[in-house]
This record gives structure tokens, C-alpha cells and sequence, in this order.
């Protein structure tokens, strides 16, 4: 059985380009979170909302 070659390089860019996707959507992810959020932070405010009533009820 013959083996294939590999090209070192194309296989290192895919590695590479495979982890800065996995490394972005990681980043991604837990910046949507309200708690890591620094670019939106969320005030107290904003964060303890307590929902209205439903119709009808007492």
C-alpha cells in the first residue's frame, strides 16, 4: 500500500484556521453572556426586570 504525502503547510493552515474559529466563536459566545459582557454591560436596572402580571390575574 502506498502512502500518501501531505503537505506540512496546507495541513498547518488548516489547524491554524480551524482554531481561530473555535477560538472566535469561544470569545463569541462568552462575551454574549451577561455576565463577561464588557462592551454592553448590564445595570442592575436593566438586568432585574420583573415581568408584568398575566391578564386576569390576582
Amino acid at each position: 500500500m502506498v502512502r500518501k504525502n501531505y503537505n506540512f503547510r496546507a495541513v498547518l493552515a488548516a489547524y491554524i484556521g480551524a482554531g481561530l474559529v473555535v477560538a472566535f466563536l469561544i470569545h463569541f459566545i462568552v462575551l454574549s453572556s451577561p455576565k463577561y459582557n464588557w462592551i454592553f454591560p448590564q445595570t442592575s436596572t436593566t438586568a432585574a426586570v420583573i415581568p408584568a402580571p398575566a391578564p386576569g390575574a390576582k
